[in-house]
């Protein structure tokens, strides 16, 4: 059975890295989730792009760091951080997309 990733994390969080990108952390609640979704490779550009709808060469970066449970990724942003229309200044209300984020069960 699916999982929902909001129900795997200990905390989702975006936030700017410059005018032009937006960063997300997906930090785990321990070692071994963090692990499945990792081998469940969950986080591809393609994934992310539909889950954001937008095109993948929007996506420009997916890291994992075992040592802090943490996968990241960048976003080109589609205007400049506070331009016209900015739907978030800071870009902390970019991660909602993320929680209906469905992560396949391992098979034992």
């Amino acid at each position: 059975m699916n999982r929902k990733l909001i129900d795997l994390v200990e905390f989702l969080f975006s936030k700017n890295a410059g005018p032009y990108l937006i960063t997300f952390d997906v930090v785990f609640k321990d070692e071994a989730t963090f692990e499945m979704v990792r081998r469940a490779k969950v986080f591809t550009k393609a994934r992310i792009a539909k889950l954001f709808h937008v095109p993948e060469s929007r996506i420009l970066s997916i890291h994992d760091y075992p040592a802090g449970r943490v996968i990241k990724f960048n976003l080109v942003r589609d205007i400049s951080s506070g331009d016209f229309g900015d739907r978030s200044v800071f870009g902390s209300q970019m991660w909602a997309p993320l929680i209906s984020l469905e992560v396949p069960a391992e098979r034992s």
